[in-house]
């Protein structure tokens, strides 16, 4: 069994809530953590859950209107009401829009007087209640559905110098966190190394350590006898989404995730069948290509490229790359493909630990938010114009 629980601070208190019987696939108990295996996709060759083709709804890339010239937008969340709230990292606050998407009002942002914020990180969402991490004054801001500020706390871990992500919230109002780990490199061999994501539940305004995940790959390599770490093009990396009673993670390496609850105690081991894919000569063209953008001319130009194609490269492509939450699922997860590939495969796991099968996102598109009939993407367009979008969820 692969694990990657290391040190935990903490042991898991009380009895555990059942989980949900599986179906259509093995199940076996280890050490009192279910392993669930499905063979074929529950679905069969029908996609069961497919997203529209076409938008419901598309807000941003209008010149001149700045309410709906979107920057940096790092989450969106969908109200019950069909409200539609955008945190725009560019200029540090949240918008809302109407169902119709009309704006409707701002709150925070850089420069502006009496903002609760004025830098946004991430948004999440309890219910209608809506959390915005400010990680230059390290706040937390609680505000309701129509955006009044219901409570500010500011964060802080034991050691207060390190620096922290809120990676989401659970139901009962604590906080998932991540915090990165230290590795030692004198006298380490030079090689592939994964430093540590620790992560951290904030609870009651306490940080407790509850489980380390294997960081992005990099290369470690010794120059003028000084180590030095680089990016892996195509490397694995540890993936998490937040679920409302704990977390779901993937290393990235095979069709596998871990699901936790949310004091960190391993719950269950899901894994379903598929290879890796080949990295191949046209995904490090198209990636070479997408990192180098117009940067140097003539000489330099081929000096860099040469450096790219000279970095050494996996012979295949992460097994998962992405996860989100989806109230009527588990997750969803998504798979590893190439560089030119104009749609994304997304592996959908149910609440029981079963495969169901495949949905397909635009390549362009990021989700944001689930809900039960509706996803909110993120779109970024060849002239790096970001729009929100709407799509309905075809059950």
């Amino acid at each position: 069994m692969r694990r990657w629980l290391v040190g935990l601070a903490i042991a898991a208190g009380g009895c555990r809530e059942p989980l949900p019987a599986a179906s259509n696939a093995d199940v076996v108990d280890s050490a009192g953590v279910q392993v669930i295996t499905s063979r074929t996709p529950a679905w069969g060759d029908k996609p069961q859950w497919k997203v529209a083709t076409s938008p419901s709804l598309t807000l941003g890339g209008l010149a001149g209107d700045p309410a709906l010239d979107f920057v940096g937008i790092v989450g969106a969340r969908r109200l019950d009401d069909g409200t539609l709230v955008v945190a725009n990292g560019g200029t540090g606050e949240l918008r809302w829009f109407s169902p119709e998407g009309k704006p409707v009002r701002s709150v925070g942002g850089r420069g502006a007087a009496n903002a609760p914020f004025s830098a946004i990180a991430s948004l999440y969402a309890i219910g209608d209640t809506l959390l915005v991490w400010d990680p230059r004054a390290r706040v937390l801001t609680r505000l309701g559905a129509a955006g009044a500020v219901l409570r500010q706390d500011t964060l802080r871990m034991a050691d207060s110098t390190r620096r922290f992500a809120i990676l989401g919230a659970f139901s009962d109002g604590a906080l998932l966190a991540e915090a990165g780990v230290a590795i030692e490199l004198k006298d380490r061999e030079p090689g592939l190394v994964r430093p540590g994501r620790g992560l951290f539940r904030f609870g009651n305004g306490v940080s407790d350590s509850i489980d380390v995940l294997p960081g992005e790959e990099l290369r470690l390599t010794i120059t003028d006898g000084r180590p030095v770490l680089t990016a892996v093009p195509f490397g694995l990396g540890s993936r998490l989404t937040v679920l409302p009673n704990g977390y779901v993670t993937s290393a990235g390496d095979r069709n596998e995730v871990e699901e936790h609850d949310e004091r960190g105690e391993l719950r269950r081991i899901i894994r379903w069948p598929g290879a890796r894919l080949p990295v191949t000569t046209d995904d490090i063209d198209r990636q070479g290509r997408a990192l180098l953008g117009s940067a140097g001319t003539g000489t330099q130009r081929a000096q860099l490229d040469s450096i790219w194609r000279d970095m050494p490269k996996p012979d295949s492509l992460p097994a998962i790359i992405g996860m989100m939450a989806d109230p009527r699922a588990l997750a969803w997860v998504r798979r590893g493909m190439h560089v030119a590939d104009t749609d994304t495969e997304w592996w959908v796991i149910a609440k029981d630990g079963t495969w169901l099968g495949s949905v397909m996102l635009p390549g362009t598109a990021a989700p944001l938010d689930i809900t039960g009939e509706w996803i909110v993407l993120r779109t970024v367009d060849p002239n790096r114009i970001e729009r929100v979008e709407v799509r309905r969820i075809k059950r």
